[in-house]
């Protein structure tokens, strides 16, 4: 959950983009209050989006007060105050973001090494903190995550099993939401957002693994020789269609196991990233225009 789950905000009116910042702006703050200041510089809309279904699902009841923060000193923000709705999706973000930056290790880029070795001090004890609290779904990502490094090792040719991990945690997460009668329709839906998030993901990166000489599955799936360096247009063009077909008939499965939740609280925002944020931001990385963006929308993120 890492940039790729956002709503469409030319499509949403004043009262939702309002409210959409203030979850964002209030689980900022539950980040700092529960886990210290530099984690809250991890937060992204995908956590936004998390502490939005938890809030929907369990019918937590908006509560938000205008406050100010280090990003806006001068004038004050509304901010979401309800930390029930917050917690899970904060402890989530402290869990997910420690194996990144763990994982970012093993990268060939020193740039990744780098900022790993510098921030994984900083995550540590909120890592810790969050494992404590939710130990069942810090055990299930550790195993994810293991399982995600042997199939690299390996280097899987069929993005089906290598998004697998990736799907699982996001379907352990999403599990926790809701009432146990909503839990498999949950699940589901989990599964296929991490399914989107791995693939936007792997080809987001394509042009750079293969430069740098980084697995990814969608290089060895037209080409089995993962030492050429170079992607040549035709076969470009026949991945860019493979990943054009995964993303589509997931986003569409993802479609269908939403209607079934009971979504009921900030549908309209909710409704907007499911339908139109997630197509505009596969759109976006199938043009190679996502990563072009990235400074923007960081920018956009802290201007909230």
């Amino acid at each position: 959950m890492f940039g790729y789950i956002r709503a469409f905000k030319p499509y949403m009116r004043m009262c939702e983009y309002d409210t959409y910042n203030a979850v964002y702006c209030g689980l900022c703050k539950e980040i700092g209050r529960k886990y210290g200041f530099v984690p809250r510089f991890s937060l992204s809309f995908d956590f936004t989006f998390l502490a939005l279904m938890d809030m929907s699902l369990n019918k937590t009841d908006l509560c938000a007060k205008k406050q100010r923060c280090i990003a806006h000193p001068l004038k004050k923000r509304f901010c979401v105050c309800c930390s029930n709705g917050l917690e899970y999706s904060a402890s989530s973000a402290m869990l997910l973001v420690y194996h990144k930056l763990k994982d970012d290790l093993q990268d060939k880029s020193i740039k990744s090494k780098l900022r790993s070795v510098l921030l994984l001090p900083f995550f540590k004890c909120p890592y810790k903190k969050a494992r404590a609290n939710y130990a069942e779904l810090a055990k299930s990502i550790e195993e994810q995550m293991a399982s995600q490094r042997a199939i690299e090792q390996e280097k899987c040719a069929s993005i089906d099993k290598a998004c697998e991990p990736t799907a699982l945690i996001m379907q352990e997460i999403f599990g926790a939401l809701g009432n146990a009668g909503n839990k498999q329709n949950l699940m589901r839906f989990g599964y296929l957002l991490g399914r989107f998030i791995y693939i936007c993901d792997a080809f987001d990166d394509i042009r750079d693994d293969c430069k740098k000489g980084n697995y990814n599955p969608l290089l060895l799936i037209f080409d089995s020789d993962d030492n050429n360096k170079v992607i040549d247009d035709e076969r470009f063009a026949k991945i860019k269609d493979y990943v054009s077909d995964s993303i589509n008939f997931t986003l569409g499965e993802l479609a269908e196991s939403y209607v079934k939740l009971e979504v009921e609280n900030y549908k309209p925002i909710i409704d907007n990233i499911i339908y139109l944020g997630l197509k505009n931001v596969s759109d976006m990385v199938l043009k190679e225009k996502f990563k072009r963006k990235l400074r923007e929308v960081k920018d956009d993120e802290r201007s909230v």
